[in-house]
């Protein structure tokens, strides 16, 4: 903040008593990964108040960071965080109504936290805060099937933040995800690499599973289902190539769905950064 009462008193500004209220979204805004936000600031624009050598500053409450200074007319960039250049900018043709909103490009994971709306004029100054929050969405799961002498063990992996909630649920919807173990690993950008493991072992039995993923935040939810089917028939065949019959179908079946849910994975992704 020393910076910035520094760059006012250079411009030599003399504050008044004036009401000036900044405006700043009261619950958090939710940002998500790779794409772009906006950070809701605006000052009331009067008579009284004036615009001229107006300057606005967005900064990082916990670091100061310098996130994106505005005066003379212009973006002063010199001192912008590192972090952010490239990243921000206001909307200049709406500054004159009032709007001192930041928008903040490729969102990472470190933007999260509170940031600092201060806004001055000739004869008033005010200031708001924004808290931003930070969330991914799940990519489409990915199915490993990994085979054993006595077992067949499935594996879906995906990737999103923050950690998703994760059930697993047999033929009858019975909740079966005590028999599961769901592993987390955060990637160099900070998302959580999913791992979901159920172990079957019983090759007499034929029955479905559902593999149900949740993100919170986001409110996604993706749900898979597949078949492990064992015929009597066979059940003089050997175990491990009864398990290679069966996966033989499973690979089938979900190579169908998969085809069919990613399509629709990039039909609502892409309505949902039309809708943004």
């Amino acid at each position: 903040m020393l910076y910035f009462l520094s760059v006012l008193v250079g411009i030599g500004f003399s504050f008044a008593s004036v009401e000036f209220q900044v405006s700043t979204p009261e619950t958090p805004v939710t940002a998500v990964y790779g794409q772009y936000t906006v950070l809701t600031c605006s000052f009331p624009v009067n008579a009284e108040i004036g615009l001229d050598k107006l300057v606005i500053n967005w900064q990082r409450l916990s670091t100061e960071e310098v996130v994106y200074s505005y005066y003379y007319g212009k973006g002063q960039l010199s001192r912008q965080s590192p972090r952010y250049s490239g990243r921000t900018s206001l909307f200049p043709e709406d500054i004159t109504n009032g709007n001192a909103s930041l928008r903040l490009d490729s969102v990472k994971l470190e933007d999260a936290g509170q940031y600092l709306c201060y806004v001055s004029s000739l004869k008033a100054s005010g200031q708001g805060i924004v808290s931003l929050t930070f969330a991914a969405y799940y990519e489409e799961p990915n199915l490993f099937i990994r085979l054993t002498p006595s077992s067949m063990v499935f594996t879906f992996e995906s990737r999103g933040y923050p950690a998703a909630n994760v059930s697993w649920y047999n033929n009858e919807r019975e909740n079966i995800s005590s028999q599961s173990e769901t592993l987390y690993q955060q990637d160099s950008n900070g998302l959580y690499l999913l791992q979901s493991i159920l172990r079957v072992s019983n090759a007499n039995q034929s029955s479905g599973y559902m593999f149900n993923l949740r993100n919170e935040v986001l409110h996604q939810s993706v749900s898979r289902t597949f078949d492990l089917s064992i015929e009597e028939k066979v059940d003089d065949v050997p175990t491990r190539d009864k398990w290679m019959l069966a996966l033989a179908l499973i690979i089938l079946e979900f190579g169908i769905i998969l085809i069919l849910a990613k399509a629709v994975w990039r039909k609502e992704g892409s309505q949902q950064r039309t809708e943004l």
